[in-house]
């Protein structure tokens, strides 16, 4: 104690009598210092100092305590290792120097405190580290599938984490498309409010191409169902373009009816995905002809009555020469079904949507379905809806 009074004395004659603060006194007084909070003290007076080229100083002082750190046994001095390891993460990060990356890093494997991880983290991405990238991702790849014991430990990783995709700049796009992805699902994953809310923030520095992140989750066969419908809630809600939100809900219409499973619960999120990439293509339109096959499978095997009338909606909405063909072939259907005395409630219901779907479209090409309602015995009041939609065709 007494040579740390000594060290400080020294340090304040130095500053105080304007002497030359160059490093080499800094570093002789750090060398002497016996103990990790009195070598603290002295690196917090370089810094205030804000000498130039004091960029290796600090890399030394970190190397030395990660050297040093599995030593200290008494509680006070592991507290100021941890303050240490974070300072020097501050100070390295600020000043971008991208050769302590190893240092930084081995900081992250050996020191337990979630914060001087996620300090550490900050710090590579603030310096460009570009070669701990994979590392930083993975940590947080990993966070995402579940929580670790330490729930409030994690989060903080997991922050840091995040942070530190955030600050990487000049990275090629599939690092930038795997952080994108990665983030996101910080974003809607298990952590807290506070988590939720930096993922999202990152996520628009992140993310170049808003669609992407989404487009491959979707995609992607590793993703859960339920990754995929979030992924499909969540572009809805952000300022995409309508032609890139129409481009997801199209890639989401086609895994919905590629994905297999027999899993009831599963079906129930697919169907819910389908209902969601339907409804999409509804308000934003799209001119992928795709559309129409998925569209006519919704229809035909869609798994509840919501879905069948989604899809009517949407091609009513689209209002093309094939869209209306669709409808009328749909309508046409159900004519047949009448003169035949098949008809069931349920279908007495779609002939009202459809004929009023057809009538929406406001394409001429639906006049002949809706002509053939008008020959047939239908009820006064479908009958009536078919000479309002016959109005609009005109």
């Amino acid at each position: 104690m007494k040579h740390f009074f000594c060290i400080i004395f020294l340090l304040t004659m130095v500053v105080a009598l304007g002497v030359s603060q160059d490093l080499a006194t800094y570093t002789y007084l750090y060398n002497g210092a016996e103990t990790v909070s009195d070598r603290l003290s002295i690196l917090e007076q370089v810094e205030k100092a804000n000498l130039s080229d004091s960029e290796e100083f600090f890399a030394n002082a970190l190397n030395r305590l990660i050297l040093e750190y599995p030593n200290p046994q008494i509680t006070q001095e592991r507290v100021a290792a941890d303050s240490t390891a974070r300072f020097l993460a501050g100070v390295l990060g600020d000043k971008k120097y991208t050769a302590a990356g190893g240092n930084l890093w081995k900081t992250v494997e050996i020191f337990s405190n979630p914060l001087v991880k996620a300090d550490a983290m900050i710090a590579l991405g603030k310096a460009e580290a570009v070669t701990y990238f994979p590392h930083v991702l993975q940590t947080l790849q990993d966070l995402n599938v579940q929580p670790i014991p330490d729930r409030e430990g994690g989060e903080r990783i997991a922050y840091g984490a995040i942070l530190a995709l955030e600050n990487y700049r000049d990275l090629p796009d599939e690092l930038w498309k795997q952080a994108a992805i990665a983030v996101y699902l910080a974003s809607a994953g298990w952590y807290s409010d506070r988590v939720q809310k930096q993922a999202e923030a990152s996520l628009a520095v992140i993310a170049k191409d808003p669609s992407e992140p989404y487009i491959s989750i979707i995609r992607n066969s590793s993703y859960s169902y339920e990754n995929k419908y979030k992924a499909l809630q969540k572009i809805d809600s952000t300022q995409a373009s309508p032609a890139v939100k129409a481009d997801v809900a199209m890639a989401a219409l086609v895994e919905g009816w590629r994905l297999p499973t027999s899993d009831r619960r599963f079906r129930a999120v697919l169907t819910n995905i389908r209902k969601q990439a339907i409804g999409m293509i509804n308000h934003y339109h799209t001119e992928d002809a795709a559309v129409y096959s998925l569209l006519e499978r919704s229809y035909r095997q869609g798994t509840d009555t919501e879905e069948k009338y989604d899809a009517v909606a949407a091609l009513a909405s689209l209002g093309t020469d094939e869209a209306v063909r669709l409808l009328s072939s749909f309508l046409m259907v159900l004519n047949g079904k009448f003169q035949s005395n098949s008809l069931t409630y349920e279908d007495q219901q779609m002939t009202r949507a459809l004929i009023a779907a057809i009538g929406d479209a406001g394409n001429p090409q639906g006049r002949s379905a809706i002509n053939v309602v008008l020959t047939l015995k239908w009820t006064d009041a479908i009958k009536r809806l078919a000479n309002e939609a016959l109005t609009r065709l005109q």
